[in-house]
């Protein structure tokens, strides 16, 4: 607000300066005008005294009467003139007023709250009551302090109420699945098959070093080449290892990164949950009538899900819905 008046003031002190040259501009044009009328009343008086001289009657009165007109010229010049004047003066009185106002705003300085703390010009106000703006300011700020103490209780509660009850599902859900044979089993099978597997690829390792290995055959010194062996074998199998490692570590961070993108609500622990006590609580029947594994279709139920999930936000941010 101290601000705009700043500006408001710069605003009418070069208003002020332009109407006083435009003033000047005028007094100047009346000056030459009424230097003007003087020169032609001097013709005037010398055509006077030459016709005198002539005596001719005429012409004298013509004179007479272009001198009235000449002096009721120089009167209008002089009234508007003076006018002018009292305007100047008016101006200049107005001008000095204004720059009195500009320099005490800028030497009254007062700190007031904003984003940055700053000096702004003070606005001198007889009516202004500090007291009961910093009275109304701090019941403002309790009543926000309460609040927010408020608001965080009861995130908090409504956090550990959801906490518990995720653990109580989670929890359920596990001892019902040590329950349930069908479940248990495809479980089993699963790793199972899943630590063949690792156990498959980490014989081809060992296969492909001792391949690479077998270079060092070509060595005299036994000694030597059985360090190189074991020297080519170690570095194959770290190049193996680390290559595996990053392959793996990419495409979980991939999928981790699409998860929090996509997926990172409570609606997906809803449905991990949902879904898992489906399986367990029907896996009877869902082997009935699909013969896979149950771990299997929960992993294949959820990467749809996780696709659905990408196309239906990307579809609703192409058209501007989030």
């Amino acid at each position: 607000m101290r601000e705009c008046v700043n500006s408001e003031n710069v605003g009418q002190v070069e208003e002020l300066l332009l109407m006083t040259e435009q003033m000047q501009d005028e007094l100047d044009q009346k000056d030459q005008t009424i230097m003007e009328l003087n020169r032609q009343l001097s013709r005037s008086l010398t055509l006077n005294e030459k016709l005198n001289g002539e005596n001719r009657a005429e012409n004298i009165e013509a004179l007479r009467t272009r001198l009235r007109q000449t002096e009721q010229q120089l009167t209008s010049e002089t009234d508007n003139r003076k006018r002018a004047d009292a305007e100047v003066v008016a101006w200049k009185f107005k001008y000095e007023k204004a720059e009195q106002e500009k320099l005490y705003a800028q030497t009254h300085q007062k700190t007031v709250e904003v984003a940055v703390e700053k000096k702004v010009p003070y606005e001198k106000c007889e009516k202004c009551d500090r007291t009961a703006y910093q009275k109304a300011k701090e019941k403002c700020d309790n009543r926000k302090s309460q609040l927010e103490k408020k608001y965080k209780n009861m995130t908090t509660g409504y956090e550990s109420i959801l906490f518990l009850l995720a653990w109580y599902s989670i929890t359920i859900t596990l001892f019902t699945a040590i329950l349930s044979p069908v479940f248990l089993n495809d479980c089993i099978t699963f790793f199972g098959v899943l630590g063949k597997g690792m156990g498959s690829l980490f014989r081809e390792f060992v296969i492909g070093a001792d391949s690479f290995g077998q270079l060092s055959s070509g060595i005299p010194n036994r000694i030597l080449s059985g360090l190189m062996y074991w020297l080519i074998v170690a570095i194959v199998m770290g190049i193996l290892f680390i290559i595996t490692g990053l392959l793996i570590v990419g495409i979980g961070y991939q999928v981790g990164k699409i998860y929090r993108k996509y997926c990172w609500d409570i609606i997906s622990i809803v449905e991990v949950i949902t879904s898992t006590a489906i399986a367990i609580y029907f896996g009877d029947w869902i082997k009935s009538v699909i013969s896979i594994n149950l771990i299997t279709l929960l992993l294949l139920v959820h990467v749809v899900y996780i696709g659905i999930r990408c196309y239906v936000k990307d579809w609703m941010e192409e058209r501007g819905y989030c």
